[in-house]
């Protein structure tokens, strides 16, 4: 009967050799390979009549550190790490067996090398390396004693010589364990844990660490090291107590702002409603505000005009209403709020005006009665001018018929009648300038009122040579005005430019430009001309005491007359001129003053 164990014998000798993974090849004195397995030829080619630096190298000439030459010198087995290149050409990692075939007589004529290929192996642990040392982050291995076992190239550039040190002496300067150490956490029950770490470095420098620690395992689900990945945060913390600190400093401006505001989000909710808001419209402390609310707070349409427009929306004097239903007058301003190109919401701010409203009425009402004042001086001044010229006229006329000088007569005859008729045009202009009649405001397009003014004097326009240009605001809204006594006023103020060209150089080119706009919330009408002008003393005495620079034709009411229309409008005029260059006549009308439309 035939012996297995013959069986196993022949076929190790025969077929053992080359059914093994491994590369195995036979080399004699001269390092030319006399033999090897099917293994070594797939992998490195053809192997007949070549050294082994020729099969696995490539090379041309024996290597530096021949380990194979060694083996033959000393006879021992050696175990290396190798590179070599595949018959393709590519690069390989190998764990190489040399072992020394050594004869009866002691010698050793050839050599086995056997080899593992650990390319899979070698590019792995480079990974795993690389990604270890270059990983943008502090890594370090820490044992069950918080001794550091391997700290990667970033943490040990940041504190020297980590390995061996306990972690909280290395990176904290103390001596014993942290109590909110991350890395007992994961010791104690095997899960990751993040944690917020303070590092003390040399020179007083710290840093502010994320922390996060992995547990080691092993096959067996088991550990002893604990992975920690700290992450500088420094800059973070700084960004964030920055932030913190100009957004305590801006919720602290908000709330002790004497001004109400309020901030909407995008969604419409009521973000922001400082304490001056609440005290303004009369909410409590605590109480939640929302849009509707607002709504039923502000003006008709506000906070559509705002969330509408691409600027702000500014208000100088409008009617606001409290939570209780009482009004008062506040100046409010809009905006809508963006990040970017991104609209993120809306904020608007309130002042109480109530106070400065009433001491303006107050202020107005005191300019009414100075007119009052004016027109009673004016008045006695002007009868006692009238008498003094009467008497004048008198003494003529009684010196005349006493010495029987018809000349003498005559000429109080004269004087008499002319400064009677000037008691009449007086007298007239006094009873138009005092007859009181109250503002009846309609709702009138400025534009319109000015331009009906232009067009009555074309006739005297064209008859004086004068060239007139009229300016108007496209879009320019109704206001609650009186339109016969607005139109008195732009009357007198045109009429004045008129009369500004006589005696003026005929050469002249004569010029008037009227303009009508809106800045601000107010109306504003303008009459320019380049005609005489008006001199210092004149100009101080414009708006007093009947004054005139036209003689006999004129009363001295007219822009009295104008002053007092646009006061009782809530309004004021002003001037400038220069002597021989023309002035400029500016009526302004504010919108928050005019007076209500009745209903």
């Amino acid at each position: 009967m035939k012996d297995p164990a013959q069986d196993l014998k022949a076929w190790i000798e025969k077929e053992f050799f080359h059914a093994v993974p491994v590369f195995i090849a036979a080399l004699d004195r001269k390092l030319n390979i006399v033999y090897a397995n099917e293994a070594f030829k797939s992998r490195f080619g053809d192997w007949e009549d070549k050294k082994c630096f020729n099969a696995y190298k490539g090379r041309d000439s024996i290597c530096e550190d021949c380990t194979s030459r060694f083996a033959f010198s000393n006879g021992k087995t050696s175990v290396s790490e190798q590179t070599g290149y595949d018959k393709n050409g590519k690069l390989i990692y190998y764990i190489k067996y040399t072992v020394p075939v050594i004869d009866k007589d002691n010698h050793v004529n050839y050599l086995v090398e056997i080899s593992t290929e650990t390319t899979r192996f070698k590019k792995t642990e480079e990974e795993y390396k690389l990604l270890f040392e270059q990983v943008p982050c502090h890594v370090m291995i820490i044992d069950r004693n918080f001794k550091i076992v391997r700290a990667n190239k970033r943490a040990e550039d940041t504190i020297k010589n980590l390995k061996g040190e306990y972690c909280y002496t290395a990176l904290k300067g103390r001596k014993e364990k942290c109590i909110e150490c991350t890395a007992r956490q994961t010791f104690e029950d095997g899960m990751q844990h993040t944690g917020h770490h303070v590092w003390e470095l040399t020179g007083g420098r710290t840093l502010n660490m994320h922390v996060i620690t992995i547990p080691l395992k092993n096959e067996n689900e088991k550990y002893d090291l604990v992975m920690e990945m700290a992450v500088d945060i420094s800059k973070t913390v700084k960004l964030q107590d920055s932030l913190e600190a100009a957004h305590n400093y801006l919720e602290s401006l908000i709330n002790t702002s004497m001004d109400g505001i309020v901030g909407i989000s995008r969604r419409g909710k009521v973000e922001v409603f400082n304490s001056a808001a609440r005290s303004l419209f009369d909410i409590d402390q605590g109480q939640i505000v929302s849009l509707e609310d607002i709504n039923t707070m502000l003006p008709r349409g506000f906070l559509a005009r705002v969330s509408g427009g691409t600027g702000h929306v500014y208000m100088p004097e409008t009617e606001l209403k409290r939570s209780n239903g009482k009004k008062f007058f506040g100046r409010l301003t809009g905006n809508k709020l963006r990040d970017r190109e991104k609209a993120i919401g809306m904020a608007f701010s309130v002042h109480d005006i109530s106070q400065v409203k009433k001491l303006e009425k107050e202020k107005i009402e005191a300019e009414r009665m100075a007119i009052v004042g004016q027109t009673v001086a004016g008045l006695a001044h002007g009868i006692k001018n009238l008498i003094n010229a009467l008497d004048g006229g008198m003494y003529f006329l009684k010196s005349g018929i006493g010495k029987g000088d018809i000349k003498r007569i005559h000429k109080g005859i004269e004087t008499l009648t002319r400064n009677i008729e000037r008691i009449r045009l007086f007298s007239k202009a006094f009873l138009n300038y005092s007859r009181f009649r109250a503002i009846t405001p309609t709702l009138t397009g400025p534009a319109d009122i000015v331009s009906e003014v232009v067009e009555s004097f074309a006739a005297k326009l064209r008859e004086n040579e004068i060239k007139i240009k009229l300016q108007v605001e496209q879009g320019l809204a109704p206001a609650p005005l009186d339109y016969e006594k607005i139109h008195e006023c732009v009357t007198n103020l045109v009429s004045n430019a008129i009369d500004a060209f006589v005696g003026v150089d005929k050469d002249r080119d004569k010029k008037i430009w009227v303009k009508v706009y809106e800045e601000e919330g107010s109306i504003y009408i303008e009459v320019k001309d380049n005609g005489c002008g008006i001199d210092k003393d004149h100009r101080q005495r414009l708006f007093s005491k009947f004054f005139t620079t036209k003689g006999l034709e004129g009363t001295g009411l007219g822009l009295l007359m104008t002053q007092k229309i646009i006061q009782e409008h809530g309004g004021n005029i002003s001037v400038l001129s220069k002597k021989g260059q023309g002035s400029i006549f500016r009526l302004r009308l504010i919108r928050g003053r005019l007076p209500k439309i009745s209903n």
